[in-house]
């Protein structure tokens, strides 16, 4: 420790440092941040200049941790999120939130992943009510622009004008068979293996980023999936229609359906492919019952790295 040091940090500092160590890319820092790279540069600057020590190794790719970088950065994620949990205790002492918050879902098997999102507000938010809107993405976007519904929660990516996203969950997909298909043996695959097969899977009106990326997986695999069977864009649906044998499919691999009868879920080793999800609200809600709901899901969900290949 420096004898006689006058700390000057802001918890504006940290967060700006936090965000560069979480990305160790100084571009994707400012985005997450919203602020110009130029300024983010200069304040990261400035912090080191303040503890006189480099945080960052500047290379051609990007950022990486010093040593002084990495004690820091366990500091300051704990020293933010105790300002973070100071910051609502002072709002709920001033009087506590109520008022209703409408969530969105495509599906009663996203909504459970939810649950315990959904159970913790409630607990330190019993004055909110809850709406509940069950629709497919685009229909979640219509209902956050026209302020039926104030988060969705939908499959990434979203490129939706005016609306903020957090991811803040990942699953893989796997291949999904029939219990007494030939290949159900296995203990895993490539996607040529399945280059003879009939396949179920959804409509591109219904999730056109699935339906695009498996079809160009499958032709970078070498082959043309024959598509038998194609529904509109339920998981549950698509699986129960792989449990009487209409086909295979490359399925995210939901952990409350691995007991589904019928099928067998194989791991998919090449490629392998992640499917995100993420909450997605409108830029210009101030409501502060999301403000609440969205500081509790960035406590419960810490965001997901997104920097690995093979994302739907």
């Amino acid at each position: 420790m420096l004898s006689g040091y006058d700390a000057r940090m802001e918890l504006r500092h940290l967060r700006y440092f936090v965000a560069v160590a979480e990305e160790l890319n100084l571009t994707r820092a400012a985005g997450r941040l919203h602020v110009a790279q130029p300024a983010l540069s200069r304040q990261i600057h400035d912090l080191e200049e303040e503890l006189q020590t480099p945080l960052f190794e500047r290379n051609r790719s990007g950022v990486q941790l010093t040593r002084a970088g990495r004690a820091l950065y366990q500091r300051a994620r704990a020293i933010l999120a105790q300002a973070a949990e100071a910051a609502n205790e002072a709002r709920f002492a001033a009087g506590a939130v109520s008022g209703r918050l409408a969530i969105g879902f495509p599906s009663g098997l996203h909504l459970n992943y939810l649950a315990p999102l959904i159970a913790a507000f409630r607990k330190s938010h019993p004055k909110v009510e809850f709406d509940f809107f069950h629709g497919l993405p685009p229909e979640q976007f219509k209902a956050l622009r026209d302020s039926r519904i104030d988060v969705g929660f939908v499959t990434m990516p979203v490129h939706v004008d005016g609306m903020e996203q957090r991811i803040i969950w990942r699953v893989p997909f796997k291949v999904v068979l029939p219990r007494k298909h030939p290949l159900a043996k296995r203990r895993e695959f490539v996607l040529e293996d399945l280059r003879h097969e009939d396949f179920v899977f959804c409509t591109r009106e219904s999730r056109p980023e699935f339906y695009d990326e498996f079809f160009r997986l499958c032709a970078n695999a070498g082959f043309h999936p024959r598509v038998v069977t194609e529904v509109g864009g339920y998981p549950t649906t698509m699986l129960g229609l792989v449990s009487v044998g209409a086909g295979v499919s490359v399925l995210p691999h939901f952990e409350q359906v691995e007991r589904i009868h019928g099928i067998v879920w194989r791991p998919l080793i090449k490629p392998k492919v992640w499917v995100e999800f993420a909450l997605i609200w409108r830029r210009q809600n101030t409501s502060r019952v999301l403000e609440e709901f969205l500081t509790l899901a960035a406590k419960q969900f810490p965001e997901q790295n997104t920097s690995q290949a093979g994302l739907i």
